[in-house]
């Protein structure tokens, strides 16, 4: 079970689907870094959530996990943020599909010869990729930021394992 920064722990097994709420910032970022601690090389993260869900906080999690400098921040306008891992650790390949309106647009990010490298890749708004996810993924499902309570339902699937 990986405890994150502030103590929250999730138990998450690779390839066993993956279900929890969370009212905070922190514990999307938590179910993040559960889940990072599980990456590896190759790794493919999915975002799927409407604005203001928590993609990039779940992201900064993942990041935590990689122990790599952050802060990380939504690369909306630069389609691509890389966060260089410590030495011997992954590096973390961020990528925003918001903008995105062609699969050609996607070959131009360069995303085709970063997913299944050598460190990990995450992408918001995956919903944008033209169905040209790689067949082995992992989905992330952030549902009901908008909910009074700001509760969120964050659901992870493991594809292709």
């Amino acid at each position: 079970m990986a405890a994150a920064k502030g103590g929250a722990r999730y138990a998450i097994e690779r390839g066993i689907p993956f279900e929890a709420a969370t009212t905070s910032p922190e514990g999307t970022r938590a179910i993040g870094y559960a889940l990072g601690c599980l990456l590896r090389a190759g790794d493919t993260v999915l975002l799927y959530g409407d604005v203001g869900a928590g993609k990039t906080v779940f992201v900064s999690g993942i990041l935590d996990a990689l122990d790599a400098p952050g802060p990380v921040t939504s690369p909306t306008y630069t389609i691509m943020n890389v966060y260089e891992g410590a030495p011997g650790a992954l590096s973390l390949y961020h990528f925003d599909a918001y903008r995105i309106e062609a699969p050609e647009e996607l070959y131009d990010t360069g995303f085709f010869d970063y997913a299944g490298g050598d460190g990990i890749v995450a992408v918001e708004w995956a919903e944008r990729l033209f169905g040209c996810a790689p067949p082995k993924r992992v989905e992330v499902r952030i549902c009901g930021a908008r909910s009074q309570n700001g509760s969120r339902a964050v659901r992870l699937s493991f594809l292709g394992e």
